[in-house]
């Protein structure tokens, strides 16, 4: 059995010169901007972690299992149910003297390094476009992804949400540049800080495998098509790094899988006592409801953006966002807000291009749909800050 070659790549000289015209193509003041932004809500980050406790019950958890590590690195059972990548990164942090209160200081840096990220990706991609919006939608979504309520709050928290963020945008990056040796590395470092990366191995293995069969493959819809031509590689190295991880649990506990056992039941326990307890609440409120609370009208330019902003890398984030529908349909992950950041720079850069979309007909559009996203992104990032700093404790 085997299936079709990957796709050659572009030459070298091609994939240069449309990097070099994207790089050239954004304004001195639209960087301007986007460095004001990032520069204003990163002190206000730092200015909450100052002066507020950490707002998120299960970072002390990591920080504790962190601390723990230093005395007994190889122990398994002190992971208790989360993988061990972020908390063997906080124990080197420890082990170096940086305080507890220096990891969400820490992640307070990444989250202002995110929108950048997600600029430089956007634009490195971005085909060549006679249209000064179109070149201007990567550096919008860097501008919308620094605003986002869920990237300010978890870079005020010591989570492991922004690092995963980073790592799977990588994973991306790399799948889009096709460096797959590096995706496959980002994506199996990705998986030991957080299990939903498990979502991306699976869909990439899943079409990869269909990849090895012609007629099967044809039947691929073409936003997914190319995924079935990805190298092993990619897929092989975050596969060795869960085998390795299951490994260590037989070794340890005796069981394969005793630790999802345990999850299910911390989480299903802890889904009873939610509030929206009727069957269609509780079924609507992940996938629908508070995606509304933290990205607000963005989502409808998302919507229109996606089939422009589409890249064969976006089927990692598919991946992670199908593991986390399933999982909280069967309640093994619960209704919390922080599973989208690493969602976000997907939906930023598809929002910024359905801005582009809507002004197609009407130019002036764009800017009043780009502009009402993005106020109103604002007003859910205050509202979210007062309620989490100031309500809740």
């Amino acid at each position: 059995m085997s299936g079709p070659e990957p796709a050659p790549a572009p030459p070298a000289g091609e994939a240069r010169d449309t990097t070099e015209q994207n790089q050239g193509s954004t304004p001195r003041w639209a960087s301007v901007a986007l460095a004001v932004v990032v520069a204003v809500t990163t002190v206000a980050r730092a200015w909450i972690i100052a002066h507020y406790p950490e707002p998120d019950g299960d970072a002390k958890g990591h920080l504790g299992i962190a601390r723990a590590l230093l005395s007994d690195p190889f122990s398994v059972a002190r992971h208790w149910v989360w993988p061990p990548g972020y908390h063997y990164l906080v124990a080197g942090l420890f082990a170096f003297g940086l305080p507890a209160q220096g990891v969400r200081y820490l992640n307070c840096g990444l989250a202002a390094l995110l929108p950048f990220l997600v600029w430089r990706y956007g634009e490195s991609l971005a085909p060549a476009s006679p249209s000064r919006l179109a070149r201007l939608a990567p550096l919008s979504a860097g501008l919308l992804c620094a605003a986002m309520p869920v990237v300010n709050l978890l870079g005020t928290s010591a989570e492991p949400g922004t690092v995963f963020a980073i790592l799977a945008l990588l994973c991306v990056w790399g799948v889009d540049r096709r460096r797959f040796g590096l995706a496959g590395v980002a994506l199996a470092a990705a998986v030991m800080v957080r299990y939903e990366a498990a979502g991306a191995i699976g869909l990439l293995a899943g079409l990869r495998l269909v990849g090895c069969f012609p007629e099967l493959a044809r039947r691929v819809p073409a936003p997914l098509a190319e995924a079935c031509r990805v190298p092993v590689r990619l897929i092989a190295t975050p596969v060795l790094a869960v085998l390795a991880w299951l490994l260590a649990h037989r070794l340890s506990d005796g069981t394969w899988l005793g630790f999802v056992r345990e999850i299910l039941r911390y989480t299903h326990a802890q889904r009873e006592t939610y509030f929206h307890q009727d069957a269609w609440t509780d079924f609507f409120f992940f996938p629908v409801v508070q995606p509304y609370y933290l990205f607000g009208l963005t989502i409808p330019l998302c919507l229109l953006g996606a089939r422009r902003a589409w890249r064969t890398g976006f089927v990692v984030p598919l991946g992670i966002y199908l593991f986390l529908l399933v999982s909280y349909t069967f309640k093994g992950v619960l209704a919390s807000g922080r599973y989208y950041e690493s969602l976000t720079p997907y939906l930023c850069i598809a929002a910024a291009h359905g801005a582009v979309v809507v002004g197609e007909r009407w130019r002036p559009a764009t800017l009043l749909a780009y502009a009402a996203a993005f106020v109103h992104v604002v007003r859910l990032l205050l509202l979210l800050g007062r309620w989490t700093f100031h309500l809740a404790w």
